[in-house]
Order: C-alpha cells, then sequence, then structure tokens
C-alpha cells in the first residue's frame, strides 16, 4: 500500500515538473479583430399582423459599405421586412431609429411611408451580419437604410 501512494505520488511530481519545463511555442499572434467591440444596437419593432422591422436602436459602430439597393419590398418567411432584388436576393433592412408601423406600412422618421409590395430604390450601407437579429433568416445579408425613395 505504501508503495502505490509513493508510485502515485512520484508520478504527480513529475506530470507537474513536464509541466515546467515545456518548450514554450512562439507567443499567441496579435488578434485582427479591434479591441473595441463593434456593435450594431437593434431593436425589432411589429406590427399587428406580425410583421417585424429592425430599427436602430442607438449610434452604430459596425462597418459599413455605402450603397444601394433596388428592388421591392417584402416580409420573408419569419415576417422580417427585406427588400428583394430582381435578381431574387433577400435582404433585411434595419431602419432609422424612430421607424414605426402604422398599420401594416413602415413610417420612417422623415415622414416617408413604405408599403409591402412598393418598388424601392434604399440607399445606406451594407453591414457585417448580426446574431442578435436571428429572429429574421437573413441576419447574415443586412443593409441599413439612409433614404428610402418609392419608385412609381
Amino acid at each position: 500500500m505504501i508503495h502505490r501512494a509513493a508510485f502515485g505520488l512520484a508520478a504527480i511530481v513529475a506530470l507537474l515538473l513536464s509541466a515546467c519545463s515545456a518548450p514554450k511555442g512562439d507567443p499567441a499572434p496579435a488578434s485582427a479583430v479591434p479591441s473595441v467591440q463593434q456593435e450594431m444596437p437593434t431593436a425589432v419593432v411589429q406590427s399587428a399582423a406580425g410583421k417585424k422591422a429592425v430599427v436602430h436602436a442607438g449610434v452604430s459602430s459596425a462597418p459599413e459599405a455605402s450603397g444601394q439597393l433596388i428592388g421591392s419590398l417584402a416580409a420573408d418567411r419569419a415576417g422580417c421586412i427585406v427588400v428583394r432584388t430582381r435578381g431574387g436576393e433577400e435582404t433585411t433592412l434595419v431602419f432609422p431609429e424612430g421607424t414605426v408601423f402604422k398599420g401594416e406600412s413602415l413610417a420612417l422618421p422623415d415622414g416617408s411611408s413604405l408599403s409591402a409590395g412598393a418598388n424601392v430604390i434604399l440607399d445606406g450601407a451594407r453591414v457585417p451580419a448580426d446574431e442578435k437579429l436571428s429572429v429574421c433568416p437573413n441576419y447574415f445579408r443586412l443593409f441599413t437604410v439612409v433614404t428610402a425613395t418609392v419608385n412609381r
């Protein structure tokens, strides 16, 4: 019994010593991710019929790539407001802070109104995917709307 205890103690000491003398590898490379957390504060507003619109809820620090989207407004299978391009690509829209539903139409803070099926020209920016918006199936394809023009 004493022999087993001595052997167990020797094994523990050997493990501890080998951990201390293990060769050190190169230091971990500096992360390419900025030290400041990038975020896009958002909220989801909902119409009485269950349509959902993503809206800004504060100042965004997420990187943006300015652009324009042309297509028609629609609701995806989860009810989130998207723009559908002629090629069939759907992009979830992030509307300006203060956007609300009035009935089933969206009322933007600048006084413009958007309804499903409207052909629109949207100026704004593509922004990175946001898993917090996974309620919308296209949370990986987001476009933040600065101005929206109905193309009649």
